[in-house]
């Protein structure tokens, strides 16, 4: 079994939504200056670098965190490669096997490798009507390689609320830079806060060889 881990490294450097708080890590203890142990604080945002996004996120009433069953986090995938543009249309899905239930996206965002970046507005996105055409077609969640699947600056984040509306979890701010379109096993797990609209998570995929 092959083994890709598709999460970036936390870092105080690493690119955040615009208004967010970048990532601060703080030593509390150091063995060095005589403590007896290595310690740190760490301060995040919820949605900051690889996150799971609960409809809670977008839909005040939605289903939270905690309300999203494992099952749905973990079980088989399609990575769906789609290098043209900025913008993911329908036709990216066309081959999907019938019964996906689990989408990642892989966009020039990985092969411009963004966690290395300043954030920048033009990234690669789902347009609505995909969003919609994955929800008609069943599927359980979606994930994408950059902070948001929906375009950067619209004012009703219509993407958003079709995949979340219909209560599809979102996985951003994926690294699919080493993995190639086709079938996995998903393995995506949020760190268990009592936080009701999203959490950072370590995501992997896993290959038979």
């Amino acid at each position: 079994m092959r083994i890709y881990d598709i999460s970036v490294l936390l870092h105080e450097d690493l690119a955040v939504w615009p208004g967010d708080e970048s990532v601060v890590i703080t030593p509390t203890a150091s063995i060095a200056t005589g403590d007896p142990v290595n310690m740190h604080r760490v301060a995040l945002g919820t949605h900051t670098g690889t996150h799971l996004d609960a409809p809670r996120h977008f839909i005040d009433d939605g289903p939270t965190l905690q309300d999203i069953p494992l099952d749905v986090l973990i079980g088989p995938a399609q990575v769906v490669e789609w290098l043209d543009g900025s913008t993911v249309g329908r036709a990216a899905f066309d081959a999907l096997p019938p019964d996906t239930t689990r989408v990642l996206i892989k966009t020039r965002n990985s092969v411009q490798r963004w966690w290395e970046k300043p954030f920048t507005e033009d990234y690669a996105h789902l347009s609505t009507d995909a969003a919609k055409a994955l929800v008609e077609r069943g599927v359980r969640l979606v994930g994408i390689d950059y902070l948001s699947i929906g375009e950067f600056g619209d004012a009703s984040p219509k993407t958003h609320h079709a995949l979340l509306g219909a209560d599809v979890p979102l996985l951003e701010g994926l690294n699919l830079s080493s993995v190639a379109a086709g079938a996995y096993l998903l393995v995506c797990l949020p760190l268990p806060l009592a936080s009701p609209d999203g959490a950072p998570v370590r995501a992997v995929l896993l290959e038979e060889v």
